[in-house]
């Protein structure tokens, strides 16, 4: 059985209310790194980035960081050779579900070597089974589902949350 949670629409308001949020929690700050987990965050942090340089004068620089989940390391982070530009700064880390949260876990290991200001967390979906202490900072949608359900984010073509 598959139950459309989020069409479109939803996810579009969704995204425009994080970014918003991003907004107001860093209205101080000059720069704001968003840093995309492949491959849905990179769909995300596009479009946060797009809503907050359209609503205010932050600067905006988009990184993209890829996990391989098997292996639980982090593959790569592109660009990679300005990736020391993070240091002191605020990073949001950006993806789609935050489910046992070990993909943010590994991330956040990772991202702590370039010495941050601060790391906020962005998702559109927060379900409640977590293995790690991590909450977001700006979510789209609190799910209270069962473990057997998964949550299939689809952003191409036509976006849309399901529950199966």
């Amino acid at each position: 059985m598959k139950n459309i949670i989020l069409d479109s629409n939803d996810i579009v308001n969704k995204i425009r209310r994080i970014s918003f949020e991003i907004i107001e929690k860093n209205i101080e700050e000059k720069d704001i790194y968003l840093i995309g987990i492949l491959p849905n965050g990179k769909y995300l942090s596009e479009k946060i980035k797009f809503y907050i340089e359209d609503n205010s004068s932050l600067n905006v620089r988009l990184y993209l960081i890829d996990i391989d989940k098997k292996n639980l390391s982090v593959k790569s982070i592109l660009p990679k050779e300005a990736i020391g530009e993070i240091k002191n700064k605020v990073i949001v880390l950006v993806d789609d579900v935050m489910n046992s949260a070990s993909t943010f876990m590994y991330s956040i290991k990772e991202i702590l070597n370039y010495q941050p200001k601060e790391i906020q967390i962005a998702v559109l979906i927060e379900r409640y089974y977590k293995n790690f202490p991590i909450s977001p900072n700006f979510k789209g949608l609190e799910l209270s589902t069962s473990k057997s359900e998964h949550v299939k984010v689809e952003l191409q073509n036509s976006p849309k949350v399901s529950i199966l």
